[in-house]
C-alpha cells in the first residue's frame, strides 16, 4: 500500500509538472514564441479545416460559401504596369462613377490616402465621386515606443467626403494570424485622445448596412492588456497557373474579383452584374506593392484579408473562444488524469489508454472547431497530456526496472523462474518479499553430504567442484519443481524453505516428497559416478515445520532473504541426526504428511532451547497416495 501511495504521489507530481509546462506555453504573451503560444494553437485549428477537406469531409459551409453581396476590384500586376501605378486619384473618381451607375451600394478603398494630391483637381474629382456613392477610406495606425496610438489620417482634401474611415492595419501581437481589433478606444493616449476608432471592415459593413453595427455581438479574443480582436477565419485561396497568367480562386467572394484596369475600361452595363447592390472592396494585390500578410493559411494579399473580415461580419461567421479558465482547467486536469491512470494499470496499458484519451480529446476538440467554430485549446493540452504520460512512463520503467533487478538479485538463483515471474507481475513486487520480516508457518529443509570432508582429501579441487555442482544442479531442480526456495549453500550443505516468499497449505508435503525425490536422484547419480570412476556419497536430510520469521536480514549494503527462529534450529538438528540416505522429519511435519509417507518412529532427540526431547521419524518411502502426488503447477 505504501508503494502504491508513493507511486500515486509521484505520478500526480509528474502530471502537475506536465500541466505546468502546458499552461506556461498556453499563457505565453502573444509576442513571445508564436510557434508555441496560442497563435500556434489557432494555426493548428485552422489547419484542421484543410485536413478535413483533404480527407474528403469537405470544407464547412461557413468557410468558403460565397457571399452574394461582396466583390473585390484588384490593382493587380496588369493594372500596375498598364496604368502606371500610382496613378492620378481622378481615376478612382472615374471608377466610383461607374460603380455608382452600376448600382454599387458601398465602396471600400483599402488604399492609404495620407497626403493631399499634388494636383488639387485630382482630389476634387475623387471627392465629387464620393458624394455620389457611400465610400469608406482607409488609414494606418501605429504604436509608439510608450504604447500610445498614433494615426496617419486620411488627407483633409478627401476625409470630409468619405462616409466613414477605418484603420486597415495596426501593430498587434500575432497580426493577421489572429485577426484585428474591431474597435479601439484611444482613451487618453495618442494624438487624438478619447476617440473611438473602427477597423476598415467594421466601418465598411456599417456603411453598407446603413446603420451602426452591434460590435458587442462579435466574439472577441483577449490578447492581453485589454486588446480584443475579432478572429480572422483566413480564406482558402487557391492558385491556378496558365502560362504566365496566375488566377486566384477566392471562393467567399460571391461577386468574384476583377482587375482595376478592366473595371476602369468596362461599360456600366458590363459592371452591373458585378456591382449592383454589393459592397465593393478596392485595393492592391500587385507584387510590387508588397501588400501581403501572413495568415494561418499562408501569405495572402491584405486586400483579401480585409474583405474577409467584412465577409465574416456580414454573415456572422465568427470564431467562438472558450473561456480562458476552461483552457487552463483542461491543461491542468487532463494531464493529471493521464498520470493517475498509471497507478491503476500496468505501464503498457496505461500508455495505450493515455494515447487513446489524447486522440479522443483531439478529435472532439477539432470536431467542435470544424463544425461550430468553437476554439478550445488543443496543442497545449495535448502536449501536457503526452508529457504527463511520458514522464510517468519513464518513472515507471525506471522504478519497475529497479524492482525487477532487486527481485532477481534476491530470488533469481534461489527459486524457480515461475515464482520470480509471479513476484514481478505484482503491482509492487516488494510486497511479496516481506523485506521488513513477517511471522509465517514454513517448512525448513536441510541436507548434508556424509563423509564429504574425508572424501575431498583424495580429490582435486576441480573434481570436487565439478561433482558438487552436478549434485547441486539436480537437487535445486527438484526443490524448484516442488516450489521450494534455496536459502543458501553452506559448503556441501543445502538449506531450503518451503515456501518463500509465499506459503502454501501443502508446503510440508512438497518438502518431504521433494526430499524423497532427491534421495532417488542421488542413488541415480551414485550409479553414474561409480561407472565413471568417481567417488559416490550419501546424504542425510532433515525437515521441520513451524513458525519462523521470514524477511531480509543483514546490513544495509549486504542482505539475504532468509528465515530465522527455533524451528530453523530444529531442522538443522534433524539433518545432523540423519545418516546417509535418511530423511528425518519432526512430529510437526509428520502430522502434515502422514498420508503420503511410510515412516519409522525413532527415539526422541534433544534440541537446544527445548525443554523436552522432540519426536522424530525416519521416512522409508512414499505411500500409495504419496506416489500419486503431483508437483504443484
Amino acid at each position: 500500500m505504501k508503494a502504491r501511495v508513493r507511486v500515486l504521489i509521484i505520478a500526480l507530481l509528474l502530471g502537475a509538472l506536465a500541466s505546468a509546462i502546458g499552461e506556461t506555453l498556453q499563457l505565453l504573451p502573444l509576442g513571445d514564441a508564436p510557434f508555441a503560444n496560442r497563435i500556434a494553437d489557432l494555426v493548428a485549428h485552422v489547419s484542421a479545416l484543410d485536413v478535413a477537406d483533404k480527407l474528403g469531409f469537405g470544407q464547412p459551409a461557413y468557410d468558403n460559401e460565397p457571399n452574394p453581396n461582396l466583390g473585390v476590384i484588384t490593382i493587380d500586376d496588369i493594372t500596375y504596369q498598364s496604368m502606371h501605378f500610382p496613378f492620378p486619384r481622378g481615376y478612382y473618381g472615374t471608377l466610383l462613377g461607374k460603380l455608382k451607375a452600376a448600382g454599387a451600394k458601398a465602396v471600400i478603398f483599402d488604399i492609404d490616402f495620407i497626403d493631399p494630391s499634388a494636383d488639387p483637381t485630382q482630389d476634387a474629382q475623387f471627392a465629387a465621386a464620393m458624394r455620389q456613392v457611400p465610400t469608406v477610406l482607409a488609414y494606418t495606425l501605429n504604436t509608439s515606443a510608450n504604447g500610445s496610438i498614433g494615426e496617419e489620417k486620411v488627407a483633409p482634401t478627401l476625409a470630409p467626403y468619405a462616409k466613414a474611415v477605418g484603420y486597415s492595419t495596426i501593430d498587434t501581437p500575432g497580426g493577421y494570424f489572429l485577426g484585428q481589433p474591431v474597435e479601439i478606444d484611444t482613451g487618453g493616449a495618442g494624438t487624438d485622445a478619447n476617440e473611438k476608432l473602427f477597423s476598415l471592415a467594421a466601418a465598411g459593413v456599417q456603411t453598407y448596412e446603413g446603420k451602426p453595427f452591434d460590435l458587442n455581438a462579435i466574439p472577441k479574443f483577449d490578447q492581453g492588456g485589454g486588446a480584443n480582436v475579432m478572429l480572422l477565419l483566413p480564406p482558402h485561396i487557391t492558385h491556378t497557373q496558365s502560362g504566365n497568367v496566375e488566377t486566384l480562386n477566392v471562393p467567399y467572394l460571391g461577386r468574384g474579383y476583377i482587375s482595376f484596369a478592366n473595371a476602369y475600361n468596362e461599360s456600366v452595363a458590363d459592371l452591373r452584374p458585378f456591382a449592383n447592390g454589393a459592397l465593393i472592396y478596392v485595393g492592391s494585390t500587385a507584387a510590387a506593392t508588397f501588400d501581403f500578410a501572413t495568415t494561418a493559411r499562408g501569405r495572402i494579399p491584405g486586400l483579401f484579408i480585409n474583405a474577409r473580415l467584412a465577409d465574416q461580419m456580414m454573415r456572422g461567421n465568427y470564431m467562438h473562444v472558450a473561456p480562458l479558465w476552461l483552457d487552463i482547467l483542461l491543461a491542468f486536469a487532463l494531464p493529471l488524469f493521464s498520470a493517475l491512470g498509471f497507478t491503476f494499470m500496468r505501464t503498457i496499458f496505461a500508455i495505450a489508454t493515455s494515447v487513446v484519451a489524447t486522440l479522443v480529446y483531439a478529435y472532439i476538440n477539432l470536431f467542435l472547431f470544424v463544425k461550430e467554430l468553437y476554439w478550445v485549446d488543443l496543442i497545449h493540452v495535448v502536449v501536457a497530456m503526452l508529457l504527463g504520460t511520458m514522464f510517468v512512463a519513464v518513472y515507471r520503467v525506471i522504478y519497475e526496472g529497479n524492482q525487477k533487478r532487486m527481485v532477481t538479485n534476491l530470488f533469481g538463483m534461489h527459486v524457480s523462474p515461475e515464482i520470480v515471474s509471479d513476484i514481478l507481475d505484482q503491482d509492487d513486487p516488494r510486497s511479496g518479499l516481506a523485506l521488513t520480516g513477517k511471522r509465517v508457518r514454513a517448512t525448513i529443509f536441510y541436507s548434508d553430504i556424509r563423509g564429504f570432508t574425508a572424501m575431498s582429501e583424495t580429490m582435486t579441487p576441480e573434481e570436487i567442484y565439478g561433482q558438487l555442482n552436478e549434485y547441486f544442479e539436480e537437487m535445486c531442480t527438484i526443490i524448484f519443481d516442488y516450489k521450494g526456495y534455496v536459502d543458501k549453500f553452506i559448503g556441501d550443505c543445502v538449506m531450503a524453505v518451503f515456501s518463500a516468499p509465499y506459503q502454501r497449505p501443502d508446503d510440508p508435503a512438497n518438502a518431504v516428497i521433494s526430499a524423497v525425490k532427491q534421495q532417488d536422484k542421488i542413488r541415480e547419480l551414485s550409479a553414474k559416478w561409480v561407472a565413471e570412476g568417481k567417488r559416490e556419497f550419501t546424504v542425510g536430510m532433515g525437515v521441520n515445520t513451524g513458525d519462523v520469521v521470514m524477511g531480509n536480514l543483514g546490513a544495509s549494503n549486504r542482505m539475504n532473504y532468509t528465515v530465522i527462529g527455533d524451528n530453523v534450529n530444529v531442522a538443522a538438528r534433524l539433518y545432523n541426526v540423519a545418516k546417509g540416505g535418511e530423511i528425518i522429519i519432526s512430529e510437526e511435519t509428520y502430522l502434515e504428511v502422514k498420508d503420503y509417507v511410510d515412516v519409522d518412529e525413532l527415539e526422541p532427540v534433544a534440541v537446544k532451547g527445548k525443554v523436552a526431547p522432540i519426536k522424530i521419524y525416519n521416512v522409508k518411502g512414499l505411500s500409495a497416495a504419496g506416489a500419486q502426488y503431483k508437483a504443484p503447477e
